[in-house]
């Protein structure tokens, strides 16, 4: 979750909750660019005395990403979604994609655009080589 410093800081700056937000604005589908890349899914969590807690670097990137996720209105996804995600490589290393669903998935539940990441339905993504970031498009899929 976002801390509540942070999140009083987005409150303070003219930005509504998105919990809130979102559930009165439901939209069948959202599409929203994040400037940077997620952490690998090796790095997001460490262990600690009192158990599993979020490394530095993942809070710090899911606090930039809540702030432009914010500053670009994005709705919430209700029910179950599909997941469509690409991704500039930021280098010639050979780096493995599915590495940063996680990541996507645990930031798109934690600032309530999606309800829960067990309602996915379908996931795609794919590298691209223009741009920077990653740009994500979540919208609503028909249960069959």
């Amino acid at each position: 979750m976002m801390d509540r410093a942070t999140h009083r800081a987005l409150v303070e700056a003219g930005y509504a909750p998105l919990n809130r937000y979102v559930q009165k604005y439901s939209a069948s589908a959202v599409e929203f660019h994040l400037p940077t890349l997620p952490p690998s899914k090796n790095t997001l969590r460490q262990r600690t005395q009192t158990g599993i807690a979020r490394k530095d670097t993942y809070k710090s990137w899911i606090n930039s990403a809540g702030k432009e996720l914010m500053a670009q209105r994005v709705r919430g996804i209700k029910g179950p979604y599909k997941l469509s995600i690409q991704a500039v490589r930021p280098d010639k290393r050979r780096r493995d994609l599915g590495n940063l669903l996680e990541a996507i998935e645990d930031f798109l539940t934690t600032m309530h655009v999606i309800e829960d990441d067990s309602l996915s339905e379908m996931i795609s993504m794919r590298w691209v080589t223009t741009g920077t970031g990653v740009t994500v498009r979540v919208e609503t899929a028909s249960v069959e």
